[in-house]
């Protein structure tokens, strides 16, 4: 515990000066100038309120773990001074456990190609993670792929050998379950824990590619029990002991639908016998709300016979600026969820899916407000956050505030800024329609102008100001046969994507590996040259040498429809891959 304290005090944080002494304890209280701490997260919880509000804070003892996962896999691979600085972060915040989800991320001597061109995580530099959370108390646990979600791995002409699918992983195959064992005897050698999460999950068309051609049909739940017992087998041999997977494909395999969250959903014996008895199942759900189903999820898995793990989220993916809005709808629930049916391990995830074009440091305002909620019987402190983040709560709320328009901002920015099947579906490509939401984000760039501290919020909401106002007045002329003037919109637009281009470089340079940024500047630079091309298809139509912009009709096939704001769904009006 005292060494916690020393090196949060070498990285500005002041502590009361009047605790004498640190003594490891059955409860975590102050009594006589004696700090005791049950674990040093919770010890440290303690002394920030203690410090901060000269407050004693008392435990509910919900939960035996409450953690968080980080995203590794999705471009953003963090640097480890950054992961240091999350460390230190959850752990005051009463995190005592950090899941690091790496589907290739990690280095394999054996196997140079797997993570290559990827950012992986030398064994030094793991070894040097893993020895600082040891400081603060906080375990670390390998969460990795050994199934599905391993299409990085398996883009490559080599490694076709392994694929089943274009991201699962060929079972049955001797190569497969060496590259699996090489996995655990690394991440063995590395992490200083018995525990170690193998996934499994959204495996869609396991069996029916490449092992179909090999073996004929195989029912594909036998198939993946057996395959779970091999990796577990492995896992054990190499010395873990919990073995952690996200539970959805026995829900799915079992579903007439093919759908996790079916309550409909029975196990026979026969498959519940075949699940080993240290494999524990991971709940993941991120987007109910509805208590009593949430809680019928629960107990269908309590059925199964395992202990279990409940893993919700704090949204970032998808997401510029943490959701608390979404998260506040759902994680809120799934924690009442929990504790009501003795869940002792709750986790909240933090995805980067699509690019992590989320700033991934604004999660810590949802960590904070649940870990309040689920661990301490006292009120949630502003003070207390700002200490520890080093922010004004009420500034990381207004963050959060990007998210709160009637329509998604990465929608707007990613969407093609002609053809527009984003902008399309929420207008019909009606003026009254544009017109709405210029208003409402004309409101979102005042919010945050001539504020520096949200410069990124306010770069965001003026690129997208600009693009819907100028593909309005684009629209507007067009249809009323007038020459169409959109020049100094779309030259703004571009000024604000040249800076959003810079403020992403400054979160890559000082939090991240240098790759992915590849990723974030080929999208900012599509819609550069796009803003460009939209000035010069309005001077060719002036001139009269376009003389017709079918696009543009009211005549919109997808509207009022899910249309998902994800980069590949929006981008292009054809997929190319």
């Amino acid at each position: 515990m005292i060494n916690a304290v020393n090196e949060l005090r070498k990285h500005g944080y002041q502590f009361a000066d009047n605790i004498k002494e640190m003594i490891i304890s059955s409860e975590t209280k102050i009594i006589n100038q004696k700090l005791y701490y049950k674990n040093i997260p919770e010890g440290l919880l303690l002394l920030t309120y203690y410090s901060v509000n000269n407050e004693h804070i008392s435990f509910t003892n919900n939960f035996k773990t409450f953690g968080t996962m980080i995203d590794l896999s999705r471009g953003a691979v963090f640097n480890v001074n950054y992961i240091k600085e999350l460390i230190r972060k959850k752990a005051m915040m009463g995190v005592n456990e950090i899941w690091l989800y790496m589907e290739d991320v990690y280095e394999l001597e054996k196997y140079p190609i797997f993570g290559y061109n990827r950012g992986k995580y030398t064994k030094k530099e793991l070894i040097e993670i893993v020895k600082y959370s040891k400081i603060f108390g906080v375990k670390l646990i390998p969460t990795i792929q050994t199934l599905g979600h391993m299409e990085q791995f398996l883009s490559w002409y080599q490694t076709s050998k392994y694929k089943d699918q274009s991201n699962v992983l060929l079972v049955g195959l001797d190569e497969t379950y060496e590259l699996i064992n090489e996995m655990f005897s690394v991440l063995y050698s590395i992490f200083e824990t018995t525990k170690i999460h193998v996934g499994l999950d959204e495996t869609f068309g396991f069996g029916f590619g490449n092992y179909y051609k090999k073996n004929g049909y195989q029912r594909p739940i036998n198939v993946f029990l057996e395959h779970l017992n091999k990796v577990n087998d492995l896992a054990i041999k190499n010395g873990f002991k919990d073995i952690l997977i996200w539970s959805d494909m026995f829900f799915r395999f079992h579903s007439k639908t093919n759908y996790y969250y079916d309550t409909e959903i029975e196990f026979t014996k026969e498959i519940i016998s075949k699940i080993p008895e240290n494999v524990k199942l991971v709940y993941w759900d991120y987007y109910n709300n509805n208590l009593d189903k949430i809680t019928k999820m629960l107990e269908n898995h309590l059925k199964l016979s395992r202990n279990i793990i409940f893993a919700s989220g704090t949204w970032i993916w998808t997401r510029f600026t943490y959701d608390k809005k979404k998260t506040d709808d759902t994680a809120m629930k799934h924690l009442d969820a929990a504790i009501k049916k003795n869940i002792d391990e709750f986790i909240l995830t933090q995805w980067m899916d699509d690019g992590a074009y989320g700033n991934h440091i604004t999660t810590l305002l949802g960590v904070f407000e649940l870990s309040v909620k689920a661990n301490i019987k006292n009120q949630k402190s502003n003070d207390v956050y700002k200490f520890i983040v080093k922010e004004e709560y009420d500034d990381s709320l207004l963050r959060t505030k990007l998210n709160d328009t009637k329509f998604s901002q990465v929608g707007v920015l990613w969407d093609e800024i002609l053809f527009s099947p984003y902008l399309n579906n929420q207008t019909g490509n009606e003026i009254n329609k544009y017109l709405d939401l210029i208003k409402e984000q004309r409101k979102l760039v005042n919010l945050y102008k001539n504020k520096d501290l949200f410069d990124f919020e306010y770069t965001i909401a003026s690129i997208n100001f600009y693009k819907i106002k100028a593909k309005y007045k684009f629209l507007q002329a067009y249809l009323n046969n007038e020459r169409i003037n959109v020049k100094n919109e779309y030259k703004k637009m571009i000024f604000h994507l040249k800076r959003l281009n810079n403020i992403y470089r400054s979160f890559w340079y000082k939090r991240y590996k240098l790759n992915g940024f590849e990723i974030i500047q080929s999208r900012l630079a599509t819609q550069i040259i796009r803003a460009n091309e939209m000035i010069e298809i309005a001077r060719q139509y002036n001139d009269g040498i376009i003389k017709e912009i079918p696009e543009l009709s009211n005549d919109v096939a997808i509207k009022n429809d899910v249309v998902f704001e994800k980069y590949s769904n929006i981008a292009y009006t054809t997929k190319p891959f």
